[in-house]
């Protein structure tokens, strides 16, 4: 296996991917959007991502993408649908039709997106789906990164609502009720959408009911669209060994089945 590190797919300087060429190419790619709610994260922690699947055969890309506040919606949507255009663009070997996209946490929101655009097999581990309907529940909530030592709440879901309202917040700049329909897979489902793979903790950050009503809608337009509930409360990374099993089997038969 080799790789190619801060290949530019832009003019900023998070607009750079890593590549993870296999060995032994299968003839398809995968590109990972990495989490951590638009305003943190790196590509560099997830060479394990790129590891595995560069071993299973996929030209693996891994993108950085800019960051908010700096940088507010919807830079890393259009920065992470502008590393794939760059990958497909590129003079790597890999058939054109056959790219998976996954994510993690936002990354996960943002593959799924980039599908109800281009069409490609998705997987997303804890992608966020349900904005709008989450804030209008939660109107009360103070944002905060660290709601125990910012705001001294004690019982974990309030940690979560603080958190999870701090970086949507932190990314649309503010919550008016155009942006967050902007922003939220849910309100753009049609029949674009390719195949997908969701995967949830019971008890998370990301909140159950909302991946459940992203696969009840998704089933109304006639998409393929699997649900793995996970045990436990782990959010998107907090279960990688778990779900990358059945994520690669997914990627295998709608990417190498022909």
């Amino acid at each position: 296996m080799k790789t190619a590190l801060n290949l530019a797919y832009g003019k900023n300087d998070l607009q750079q991917l890593d590549l993870y060429l296999p060995d032994q190419p299968n003839g398809a790619a995968i590109v990972f959007a990495h989490g951590g709610g638009w305003f943190r994260g790196d590509k560099a922690h997830d060479t394990d991502i790129g590891n595995y699947f560069a071993k299973a055969g996929y030209v693996t890309a891994i993108p950085n993408y800019r960051l908010a506040p700096a940088d507010l919606y919807p830079a890393a949507q259009d920065d992470f649908e502008a590393a794939i255009t760059w990958l497909t663009n590129s003079d790597y070997q890999f058939d054109r039709s056959r790219v998976g996209l996954l994510g993690a946490s936002v990354g996960g929101t943002m593959t799924l997106t980039a599908s109800l655009k281009l069409g490609y097999p998705v997987a997303s581990w804890s992608g966020v789906t349900d904005f709008a309907d989450w804030m209008q529940k939660h109107q009360v909530v103070k944002p905060a990164v660290d709601g125990k030592a910012e705001l001294g709440l004690t019982e974990i879901h309030a940690i979560h609502d603080a958190f999870y309202k701090y970086f949507i917040q932190t990314y649309l700049g503010d919550l008016t009720p155009a942006k967050l329909t902007a922003v939220n897979p849910l309100n753009h489902l049609s029949t674009k959408l390719g195949p997908t793979l969701m995967y949830n903790s019971i008890d998370e950050l990301t909140p159950l009911p909302g991946t459940l009503r992203f696969v009840e809608q998704a089933a109304a337009f006639g998409r393929d669209v699997t649900l793995h509930v996970v045990p436990g409360s782990g959010h998107a990374r907090d279960y990688t060994d778990f779900a990358l099993p059945g994520t690669r089997a997914f990627f295998d038969y709608h990417l190498l089945r022909r």
